[in-house]
């Protein structure tokens, strides 16, 4: 871990929890519409994770917009709750290697890697820590 900060800036520690190659590609949210916020996005349903999904971008943030796709949806809680933000997640060059980097950090994986419709096929892991929450790594 590596400090940098200016003479009137707080602080700022460098951590790379899931590599250095680990780059930043959006952050999940709960939310009870997509059509409510984007009306002209056209959501995905995800059967298997029970969410319809669509991205937009924010001021250049990528954002997973999250709708409940059932009353079974894993999500309903976190809207109940009040709990938008649901996880953020990292592109990765190599999962099993992310996820090895991180366990020391007292990351765990939820379940088995597998193909995300939402990126073409291409393979996530899902880490949770107690003091960081829910992640996504996306391969590469």
């Amino acid at each position: 871990m590596e400090n940098t900060q200016t003479a009137t800036e707080t602080a700022v520690l460098e951590c790379s929890f899931f590599g250095r190659e680990a780059a930043f590609h959006h952050i999940g949210m709960a939310v009870h519409s997509i059509r409510a916020i984007s009306p002209s996005s056209e959501p995905t349903a995800n059967e298997l994770e029970g969410v319809s999904m669509a991205f937009l971008r924010l001021n250049g943030i990528t954002i997973e917009l999250l709708e409940p796709l059932g009353d079974s949806s894993p999500i309903l809680s976190s809207l109940r709750s009040g709990v938008k933000l649901l996880h953020v997640c990292y592109e990765v060059p190599e999962l099993a290697q992310a996820v090895a980097l991180c366990r020391p950090a007292g990351f765990h994986r939820l379940g088995m890697p597998k193909p995300s419709p939402a990126f073409g096929g291409r393979r996530v892991a899902w880490v949770f820590s107690k003091q960081f929450g829910l992640f996504e790594l996306l391969e590469r």
